[in-house]
């Protein structure tokens, strides 16, 4: 028997050959869902953001042995997905800690160049179709977005005017202002306030305020009670006292939980904003501008949204500086759409859950 085996032994089949996959290319590395995962967008929505900036990181010299745009770019995507250290990063793509932080802050820089492409306030035409979504999911008529305050944590500036930086959980921050489209989009962001300054300040100094004030929109936004009421942006009753100015406060609820949600699935997607970033200020704003855009980007190709986790930033506290003018806008806006009320009793009536 042991003759035979022998005999028949070069009749065997070999084994397959078991070949290791290239690490360093991480598009053939890992299928589309696992690519997803490490790098928040299917290889098909990498690939276009990646000839998209190109031209913007492309090395005129091969001086000093340039890294390829793809690797730039992947190397980015981790960090902003993930937030871990430099070290990490660059153990992971087998470059030095200063590379990869050199290379995140070029690569954030070109994405923020694509901000006009990708976040824009809506013009006049879209606006009507933003009233019309906004009205069927909350029932509150005439919105065109909800504004928020939300706070990305960074490390004690090594600047004389640190202790600004330190919010009212008192913890350092940039205070981010932002505005949701019903798609869950960012139609206006402003990222560059220390984290002590309040949501109604960065508003008032912000261009799309001047916007308003010029009459260039035809609609309102929805605040929080940390916003002054105003004829274009309206706040809830502090203290509603009857059964209309409850379910004024219901649909004002619901609608502007939007923003909240936008927020949410923005940080999730990117858990760099829910870590402490740690850069010089101007550079941290860089990076949360560049996710805005990625998180926009996504959005439009369709990417679906990853689970959403809940919020650290705790609800602004009431803000009780509304001038009796914005009060009265606000309550000749109620009798005038008082129809918004009867929607809302009727959605109850058909078994709409309130809040």
């Amino acid at each position: 028997m042991d003759y035979l085996d022998y005999v028949n032994e070069d009749q065997r089949v070999p084994p397959a050959r078991h070949v290791l996959a290239d690490k360093s290319d991480p598009f053939q590395h890992f299928d589309d869902i696992s690519f997803r995962d490490r790098f928040r967008m299917y290889k098909k929505d990498a690939m276009e953001i990646i000839s998209q900036l190109n031209l913007k990181l492309l090395s005129v010299t091969q001086r000093g042995r340039p890294l390829p745009v793809c690797l730039q770019v992947l190397m980015t995507l981790r960090f902003l997905a993930c937030g871990t250290f430099h070290r990490e990063t660059g153990d992971l793509f087998g470059v030095s800690e200063p590379t990869v932080c050199k290379v995140i802050h070029r690569v954030c820089r070109a994405i923020c160049e694509l901000r006009g492409q990708y976040i824009h306030f809506p013009d006049a035409t879209i606006q009507v179709n933003y009233k019309v979504s906004f009205c069927e999911y909350g029932h509150f008529p005439g919105v065109i977005g909800c504004i928020d305050g939300t706070h990305v944590p960074i490390k004690c500036p090594s600047t004389p005017d640190a202790e600004e930086y330190r919010n009212r959980k008192n913890w350092f921050s940039i205070n981010v202002q932002g505005v949701c489209t019903p798609q869950l989009q960012c139609s206006n962001i402003v990222a560059r306030w220390k984290g002590a300054t309040h949501d109604s300040r960065i508003f008032l100094n912000s261009s799309l305020y001047a916007q308003f004030e010029r009459g260039e929109h035809n609609g309102i936004l929805l605040g929080d009670s940390g916003y002054a009421q105003k004829n274009f942006l309206f706040t809830p009753y502090l203290h509603p006292t009857t059964a209309e100015q409850w379910r004024y406060n219901q649909a004002h609820m619901r609608t502007r939980a939007l923003v909240e949600r936008m927020f949410g699935i923005w940080k999730s997607r990117f858990q760099c904003l829910r870590k402490t970033l740690r850069f010089k200020p101007r550079r941290c704003c860089i990076v949360i501008i560049a996710t805005a855009v990625l998180h926009n980007y996504l959005k439009q190709r369709g990417c679906p949204d990853p689970p959403v986790e809940e919020d650290d930033n705790p609800v602004a506290p009431p803000f009780t500086t509304d001038a009796r003018e914005g009060l009265a806008y606000r309550d000749a806006f109620f009798v005038k759409h008082n129809a918004m009320a009867l929607l809302f009793l009727r959605s109850e009536q058909i078994g709409l859950k309130p809040f």
